[in-house]
């Protein structure tokens, strides 16, 4: 899959989550196999005034090329202002999200709000591409709600306004994470424009991406619940997907490298106090898999500090 100049080496991707997909989350993934990343979404006018929260979740590295920076708005000049900053980062790709459920967003008009107006949709997308010159791409759902279907026409006018690839999440906005998704709108998206389609929504397991893959003909598939505290998922789809051997399941010490990785990246980008305050959180997506999980999921709320969950870790996995 080609996002313009970009090459995305395989079609299992890491779909960008809200308070997850941070650069230590990113870097996680992608040494476990996926093949392209992408930040949270970040508010285009924090972007565009270089706000130092905005400005700390667009950190990155090559190590995790490539990858996109994410971000949401409705003024044109703000996105696109927003976009040249991602670029300066050094980012791959600009993507927009037209596809976020959560209600004070879509209450002033933005995320999931814009997909009941496919010519705003198409403003935005030409004032990003005509701002940058790393390729733009836009994260979108099935349409407001289950009676009004937009995904195929918002598609077809981001791809005439210069979109590289376009994201389906196969739920609409008024859905958002609750009930089964419409995997068929995603091959009706695929059909209507020659630009890439990624999809997601449902993919909890390796098996999942890859009848993902065949059921909708998307050119790939974006993980997001279903890797956390789950890296591995991407590299057993991938095997899936080319017919390698098998990936085994990791050990227990092997979940819990994985977990202390991204927690002390997360201690590195947030600091002490905010770091201590996502640790239960993080950690115990990694935990559930413990046949112990209720003793970890009360010792963790405990933790005071880096230290302290470096020996819990070395206490619950060896």
């Amino acid at each position: 899959m080609d996002l313009g100049p970009v090459k995305v080496a395989h079609p299992i991707i890491l779909a960008p989550m809200e308070e997850h997909t941070n650069y230590p989350f990113r870097l996680l993934m992608k040494q476990h196999g996926a093949s392209f990343v992408c930040t949270e979404r970040i508010d285009a006018s924090g972007v565009a005034g270089r706000d130092r929260r905005a400005m700390r979740l667009l950190h990155t590295t090559p190590t995790e090329k490539p990858r996109a920076g994410q971000i949401s708005g409705r003024e044109p000049d703000i996105m696109a202002e927003a976009a040249r900053v991602i670029q300066e980062q050094g980012f791959d790709v600009v993507d927009l999200n037209f596809e976020c459920p959560i209600r004070r967003l879509v209450n002033r008009g933005e995320g999931g709000a814009l997909l009941a107006d496919p010519a705003a949709v198409e403003r935005l997308v030409a004032a990003v591409a005509r701002a940058v010159s790393i390729p733009v791409t836009l994260k979108i759902r099935s349409g407001p709600d289950g009676e009004r279907e937009t995904a195929a026409l918002v598609a077809k006018r981001a791809e005439a306004a210069g979109a590289a690839a376009v994201d389906v999440h196969a739920r609409s906005v008024v859905q958002a994470y609750a009930g089964g998704p419409n995997w068929a709108v995603v091959r009706r998206v695929k059909e209507a424009v020659r630009i890439p389609v990624v999809g997601s929504g449902g993919v909890r397991e390796p098996a999942d991406a890859i009848r993902f893959l065949k059921e909708t003909g998307a050119d790939g598939v974006a993980i997001g619940r279903g890797c956390l505290g789950n890296p591995w998922i991407f590299q057993q789809a991938r095997a899936l997907w080319f017919a390698l051997p098998g990936v085994r399941p990791p050990t227990r010490g092997e979940r819990g490298r994985a977990l202390l990785q991204l927690v002390e990246g997360e201690f590195r980008l947030y600091g002490h106090e905010l770091a201590c305050r996502r640790l239960a959180r993080t950690s115990c997506y990694f935990a559930k898999c413990l046949p112990d999980f209720g003793a970890f999921r009360s010792a963790v709320h405990q933790v005071r500090d880096l230290q302290g969950f470096r020996r819990l870790v070395k206490e619950f996995y060896g």
